[in-house]
């Protein structure tokens, strides 16, 4: 880029002093600080697309960090939630095994009222 801007006003310096014919070494002063200043704006221009484009760099690593720690919190919800589910039916289990113990108590306790208590004199058996 800085080679065709150099190229460009070195041409165009030449063109000028073949058209005027002989140019006055200020006319070829004033060409060659208009030469400098586009050398000095494309030397800006390439240092702003640098810094632009580490910009973008920056910017692309830290939407690659945001996009790892998304997807470790995916992974930490699905456990989450697998976890939940196992607990629940780890719960309902229980549940049902209480209900269980319940009826077989409540069916005991039914049985116990329903036989007759019989007395045994003291010596007699059964």
């Amino acid at each position: 880029m800085r080679r065709f801007l150099g190229m460009t006003s070195l041409l165009a310096m030449f063109g000028a002093a073949m058209l005027a014919g002989c140019a006055t070494q200020e006319e070829v002063m004033r060409a060659q600080a208009t030469a400098d200043k586009a050398q000095a704006s494309a030397d800006m221009a390439n240092a702003s697309t640098l810094a632009a484009g580490q910009k973008a760099d920056q910017a692309t690593q830290i939407a690659q960090t945001a996009n790892n720690t998304a997807q470790q919190a995916q992974a930490t919800a699905t456990a989450a939630q697998a976890s939940a589910a196992v607990a629940t039916r780890a719960a309902d289990d229980a549940k049902n095994q209480l209900a269980l113990a319940q009826q077989q108590l409540q069916a005991a306790q039914q049985q116990a009222q329903a036989r007759p208590t019989t007395r045994v004199a003291r010596g007699e058996r059964d």
